[in-house]
């Protein structure tokens, strides 16, 4: 497909289609729902059914094929060459061609980041992800409603989470816990009762010189775990904080990737 203008598709965030500076009118929400779907299928061939599925799940209306029909008429009239939208054997395919695609952008930058720091190449690794992380504008295709869209919302925040977690990790193994803390503290106080999360917080803040508020964070965590699940900290956030009440030297050179480097 021969383009004149360089195509941009955002995900992350509300759904935007770029042509060069100039954002693509989508149409309304149902239409840029199945848009969404589409892309979160390429080169997949996706069917009237497992459309009404993705965009309805049990309960679409009985004319949905006939809707569906009308709004893939309308993204070829709002899209032109921006991407092939056409008929293939039972379903529809859509090909992105050359543009350039938040989520799969994303999803290449946090695979070679994670390959990275597998490999020990950690600075090379932090690089990557912190490339990926900047994609990352928002939750993915705010505001547009489906089960299919819902389901991969919650798997697209927790892989993000994944790598925030590897990439704090990566930190403070290259010795950035100054750095680090700042940045485990937004994290924690957004998802307080992920517990790698107030780990690494802990273990941050003990290296900065922050022994007692270290301690602090852990008193809040058993505090809020209890109160909000009925149990206890895990067995590793444990075991850290009594590394910490005895100041254990060994805390200064604690490898905290949980990517088996050089393996």
């Amino acid at each position: 497909m021969t383009r004149t203008v360089p195509y941009a598709i955002d995900l992350y965030g509300p759904l935007r289609v770029r042509a060069g500076d100039t954002a693509v009118p989508l149409g309304p929400p149902r239409q840029r729902a199945l848009l969404a779907v589409l892309l979160l299928r390429p080169g997949a061939v996706t069917t009237a059914d497992q459309l009404a599925a993705a965009l309805w799940g049990d309960r679409h209306p009985a004319y949905v094929k006939n809707l569906l029909q009308k709004w893939v008429s309308g993204l070829r009239g709002a899209l032109g060459d921006a991407v092939e939208l056409s008929w293939a054997g039972d379903g529809y395919l859509l090909d992105t061609g050359g543009a350039v695609v938040d989520v799969v952008a994303y999803e290449q930058l946090a695979a070679e980041g994670t390959a990275a720091a597998t490999r020990g190449e950690l600075a090379r690794a932090a690089q990557l992800l912190d490339e990926g992380r900047a994609l990352v504008k928002g939750p993915l295709v705010e505001g547009l409603e489906g089960p299919l869209l819902e389901l991969e919302r919650m798997y697209r925040k927790e892989r993000f989470l994944a790598d925030i977690e590897l990439r704090a990790e990566i930190e403070l193994d290259l010795g950035g816990h100054r750095n680090a803390v700042p940045y485990l503290q937004r994290i924690v106080t957004k998802h307080p009762l992920r517990e790698r999360f107030v780990w690494l917080l802990m273990l941050g803040l003990y290296r900065a010189g922050r022994g007692a508020q270290a301690l602090g964070v852990y008193a809040e965590y058993r505090r809020q775990v209890g109160e909000e699940l009925g149990a206890d900290p895990g067995p590793e956030l444990k075991v850290l904080h009594a590394q910490l009440l005895r100041q254990d030297p060994e805390l200064a050179e604690l490898v905290t990737l949980s990517v088996p480097a050089g393996a």
